[in-house]
């Protein structure tokens, strides 16, 4: 029976060391959250977050140069696609002889008949 006290009371030693250990982090957070509050710790982990992400961004750029060149290029294109395709049709249009953006073809009929 001795040798089981002597094992519970290491046991129970061993418990209230991890309690005092728990004690001492959880007030350490709760502090921290009382100074800083929810919201400054979110907004410090998004922040950390976004300067791992650009970082990660700057060495694929390094990397990749003309891929990613490629790719802005592309997405720049997509973005303005309307305005190019109208200055495109409106040049077009010109070295054909359809005068100023294509208007043309429509003039207000004003009731005679040729």
């Amino acid at each position: 029976m001795s040798a089981l006290a002597h094992r519970l009371a290491e046991h129970r030693a061993t418990r209230d060391a991890a309690r005092v250990a728990f004690d001492a982090h959880y007030a350490a957070i709760k502090a921290d959250i009382d100074e800083r509050g929810i919201g400054g710790r979110l907004a410090d982990e998004a922040i950390e977050k976004a300067i791992d992400v650009l970082d990660e961004a700057v060495t694929v750029v390094e990397e990749h140069p003309a891929a990613v060149g490629g790719t802005f290029t592309a997405l720049v294109l997509w973005i303005f696609r309307n305005p190019i395709l109208s200055l495109v049709s409106d040049v077009l249009g010109r070295l054909h002889g359809e005068g100023s953006h294509g208007n043309d073809s429509k003039k207000e009929f004003d009731g005679e008949r040729s």
